[in-house]
């Protein structure tokens, strides 16, 4: 049963749309229709030209991340696994929110506020390859897509103490890695469209 209300609970939170109640109530445009049709943080920025709308967002939904996964932890007990799936399950809920037939966002905000709860070496091994992807590639959803790849490929790599360190609770390094590629393979999923988008180009010029 606490899995149940955990991963129920989640999702709803997580399906909040917060990009597009907050467009909608300052601006009156449908988020999904405009820009890159992206309910997130940074297409409410783009589509708004506020930076403070798109902070507020990204705040928000970072905390649909963080609170949930905290919540449950709290109250049931700090067991790593019902942690991690009610953290999926937010950025499910974010990602494909019922309220909006399952259109949603890419679940990046999100994902670095429930990390704030089980472990941050992956959310910083993702913020410094998407930096360095950025230098390279100069668009933002490549460099997204490239740090997604890479970052659990690092935590392979790199020392356990280091991993160890950066935990929030005493998990082992080897499911801290499985979550990892476990949460890779959720925001692939959200940049579906990127990858599509980069294969087309590619076989157009081949």
């Amino acid at each position: 049963m606490n899995w149940f209300l955990g991963i129920l609970g989640g999702y709803l939170i997580g399906s909040i749309p917060t990009a597009y109640l907050m467009v909608r109530l300052r601006t009156g445009i449908d988020i999904r229709k405009t820009g890159s049709g992206n309910v997130g943080a940074f297409n409410s920025f783009d589509v708004t030209k506020s930076k403070s709308t798109g902070l507020v967002v990204g705040l928000i939904d970072a905390l649909k991340g963080f609170f949930p996964t905290y919540l449950v932890g709290f109250v049931f007990g700090w067991h790593m696994w019902l942690q991690v799936a009610v953290f999926f399950a937010v950025l499910i809920g974010h990602n494909y929110p019922v309220w909006l037939k399952f259109h949603g966002g890419r679940g990046l905000a999100s994902a670095a506020g429930g990390s704030f709860t089980i472990g941050i070496s992956y959310a910083i091994t993702w913020c410094i390859v998407w930096f360095i992807s950025y230098k390279f590639i100069k668009d933002i959803n490549k460099a997204n897509v490239a740090a997604i790849i890479v970052s659990p490929l690092l935590l392979l790599i790199f020392p356990s103490a280091w991993i160890e360190i950066l935990n929030i609770r005493p998990i082992s390094v080897t499911d801290y890695q499985v979550c990892s590629f476990m949460l890779s393979v959720l925001l692939l999923l959200s940049h579906w469209d990127v990858l599509k988008g980069a294969s087309k180009r590619q076989s157009s010029e081949s």
